[in-house]
Parts: C-alpha cells; structure tokens; sequence
C-alpha cells in the first residue's frame, strides 16, 4: 500500500492553489487608494533624481542647450551629445558651447540680418553659463526637492508637483 503524502484533499489544495500562487509572488509597491489620499499632506516635500541637469531653457533661433545626462561611467558621468565629462563644470559649457553654435549657424542661415544674429548667440551663451554656474543641482546623486502645491486645476485627478 502506497502512503498518503497528500496534506490537504485536493478538491480543497486546487482552491488555494491561485491564492498560493499570489503569496509567493513578488510584493508590489503599496498604493494609496482615492479615498486615503487625505493621509498625504498637501504640500509635501517630495525628493527626485534628476536626469538632466541642464537648467538654461533659452532658445534663440530654435535651438535648445544640450541635455546633460548621467553616462553611466563612474570617472565620466556627464554625457553631453555623446561626449563624456569628468565634471559638471565642463559638461555644462560644452552644453552652452554646443548651443551657441547651433545659434549661430541659424543666424548665419539668415545672413546674420535675420531676428536672431551671431550677437545675440553669444550674449545668450553667457546667459548659459551663467545659469549652469549658479545651478541647485550639479550632480546625479542629490535629490532634487519637490514641493506638492496641490491639486491641478485643469486636471483635478493630478497633483502639481513643483521643484523648490
């Protein structure tokens, strides 16, 4: 006679077998309900990483300053446009610098007559550097913080969340 290792009877054992399934799995992250987003205070201080560290948002001729984001290397961690840097200073003015030529050949484009001249590329590349000089965050380690301000007003399900 063959011994019977069967804990549970089976017609019982293929009941909990989906909740079984659903304990073992991996936890998810806890979410707040609608009705318990009360319990978060409004204007919270939230912290989050940046990805691009370029704040300048001038853009003369149509053409936007280059992205600074992390490479991934631990000696080299500023990418800019596909080139590596060692430091924030540097990534930052070859960001500007990029820009400004980017100006200026638009302004070339139009004979340098046009509403955007070499002149005023140059003035704004100073505008760049003045603004990465004097940036909050210079590296891809500190957090960036974040204030709730509240409901948005044209998206009421959403809240603004706005960098201090």
């Amino acid at each position: 006679m063959k011994p019977n290792t069967t804990f549970l009877p089976p017609p019982l054992l293929a009941l909990l077998l989906p909740f079984l399934a659903l304990a073992i799995a991996s936890p998810q992250p806890p979410l707040v309900s609608a009705h318990d987003t009360f319990l978060i205070p409004r204007h919270t201080l939230f912290l989050r990483q940046a990805t691009d560290l370029q704040t300048f948002n001038g853009a003369l001729g149509g053409v936007a300053a280059s992205p600074i984001t992390n490479s991934g290397d631990s000696k080299r961690p500023f990418a800019v446009d596909g080139d590596t840097f060692p430091d924030f200073k540097s990534a930052s003015g070859r960001s500007c610098d990029n820009q400004k030529n980017g100006c200026s050949e638009a302004a070339n484009a139009q004979g340098n007559k046009g509403t955007t001249t070499v002149s005023d590329c140059d003035k704004q590349k100073d505008q760049c550097t003045a603004a990465q000089s004097s940036a909050k965050v210079q590296d891809f380690t500190t957090g960036v913080a974040s204030t709730n301000i509240g409901p948005d007003p044209a998206f009421p399900d959403f809240d603004l969340i706005c960098d201090a």
